[in-house]
């Protein structure tokens, strides 16, 4: 790569280009300020490798990933290969503001005096150039105590500021030209004209990626426009989601992409729309793999080159992120889309509660029984109610069973006998009831007179019934159903019946579309 060349490509804003020349003839450290994207890391190897330094070793430090371990490693590697000071070489820091504050100590102590402490050993490294780069401000992170002042001014006897790229909004028409040319000829892209509607749209867009998000936007593009000019439905080639910014940009000036909008498939749907549906999620998977294609045949070739593979990666990364994310709304779209009838959700909530106390019952050897009605209907207890109501129930019996005993639980559905004056209040319109069982061995007898299930009142003490207990009662009743006790003191056991209507409704529900 010809850095002479690229310091004076459209690439670099011409305002700070004095200021590269005078950093690229000085072994001062350098510090490069600028937002995510504004090519930071190019310009430190311009000022390396367009300078006197450029036959000297580029040693990069990314602070962002670095532990007290790593950091320490990679000072080390430096200094062997340093030999205290015969092979001169440039350490560039990228995002220095995120390295921790032992690191920062020990950095000091490197610019400062020309050694670093490991362990301890003093090691000298002399004759090094420091760049560093950071995308935040560091006189904030100074005040708020997580960055040197030290350090900072240390780091900073030459500033370079990039402007963002919503700053240059001349500039985009070269840029963007330069970047097709460029690209055209390292990947094998077609090179095509950027039409002026285009580079409008180009020139309106604030650009929070800076060059990096102009620089994937163009590349892309060009290689899935047909013919020879890139055209606005160039710039829409893709599934995108709606918090893309540059997207929801693009439709809001009018630019209207062929979006990806599954068709409502009602249950007699002919073939042609879903055929059409199809086709479209197959264009909409196939863009990002023929991206993929691109840089993978160049791998061969262009993989030593340190730039290509790093943007190989990148690439290669977001464009699996685009499939996993046409696949996941795809999967989206089919949950929230597709009922499913509510079914056995009194057996799961049962189960749910069961597994809840599985410490409790295996604590104390208690055996489970259970008998339960297949397709047992649903019923006008909402789920919340019907777990709060089991879960007590639980918690009441468990305490009152003897060790190695057992509980059982037993469910069915049933047609109510002919109405009694006493039974208008649980009256349903359809006649059908849902029954609970629950049995268990010993027993607690609550105080209030519940009337058991062969309608004989248990014989019960003079205490205060538990308040959860009480809320139970409350809750069966509000919801049409009766709740009843029998206690056999001599075996002893204790059956409790729940008895709730049946949902006369059919119940459908609508999957949570997370994946």
């Amino acid at each position: 790569m010809n850095y002479q060349e690229l310091l004076h490509s459209p690439i670099i804003p011409s305002q700070i280009v004095p200021l590269t020349q005078k950093a690229a003839h000085n072994n001062v450290p350098i510090f490069i300020q600028g937002e995510r994207g504004t090519k930071k890391e190019l310009i430190a190897k311009i000022i390396h490798y367009a300078g006197d330094w450029k036959y000297y070793r580029f040693y990069k430090i990314d602070c962002k990933i670095q532990t007290e371990d790593s950091f320490n490693e990679q000072l080390i590697r430096i200094s062997k290969e340093n030999s205290l000071g015969s092979i001169p070489a440039t350490v560039y820091l990228k995002e220095v503001g995120d390295l921790g504050q032992f690191n920062q100590s020990k950095l000091l102590d490197l610019v400062e005096d020309g050694f670093f402490q490991n362990g301890a050993e003093k090691k000298i490294i002399k004759n090094l150039r420091f760049i560093s780069s950071s995308s935040e401000n560091l006189k904030e992170k100074i005040t708020q105590g997580k960055f040197s002042e030290d350090l900072y001014h240390r780091l900073n006897t030459l500033s370079v500021l990039i402007p963002p790229l919503r700053d240059r909004a001349k500039e985009i028409s070269k840029i963007a030209q330069y970047i097709l040319e460029e690209y055209s000829k390292k990947m094998k892209i077609n090179k095509v004209v950027i039409s002026n509607n285009v580079l409008k749209l180009l020139q309106n867009y604030w650009w929070p990626g800076n060059l990096r998000e102009l620089e994937q936007v163009i590349i892309r593009s060009a290689i899935f426009s047909e013919g020879g000019n890139l055209m606005e439905k160039d710039l829409l080639f893709e599934t995108e989601n709606e918090n893309n910014s540059f997207i929801a940009f693009l439709k809001k000036s009018g630019v209207k992409p062929s979006e990806f909008k599954p068709p409502n498939l009602p249950h007699e749907q002919d073939t042609s729309t879903l055929s059409l549906f199809i086709i479209e999620l197959v264009h909409r998977i196939k863009n990002p793999l023929v991206s993929v294609k691109t840089f993978t045949q160049l791998l061969r070739e262009k993989f030593n080159d340190v730039e290509f593979r790093e943007h190989f990666y990148r690439i290669v990364s977001e464009d699996i992120d685009k499939i996993d994310s046409v696949l996941n709304g795809l999967l989206s779209y089919i949950k929230i889309n597709t009922p499913l009838e509510k079914r056995n959700t009194v057996h799961f909530i049962l189960e749910e509660v069961l597994n809840k106390h599985e410490t409790q019952l295996e604590d104390k050897k208690i055996k489970i029984f259970k008998k339960f009605e297949k397709d047992l209907p649903e019923t006008i207890v909402n789920d919340e109610q019907l777990r709060y109501i089991l879960n007590g129930l639980l918690q009441y019996a468990i305490p009152s069973i003897p060790p190695s005993g057992s509980i059982g639980f037993l469910t069915k559905s049933f047609d109510l006998p002919a109405q009694t004056a006493d039974d208008k209040k649980f009256y349903v319109e359809d006649g059908r009831q849902i029954e609970i069982l629950i049995v268990f061995t010993g027993y607690k007898k609550p105080v209030e007179q519940f009337e058991t299930v062969l309608g004989i009142p248990a014989v019960q003490k003079e205490e205060a019934i538990e308040l959860e207990l009480r809320l139970i009662k409350e809750i069966i009743q509000k919801n049409s159903g009766m709740m009843k006790f029998e206690v056999n003191e001599k075996k002893p056991r204790t059956l409790i019946s729940l008895k709730f209507p049946i949902e006369r409704r059919k119940l459908i529900y609508y999957q949570p579309v997370n994946v």
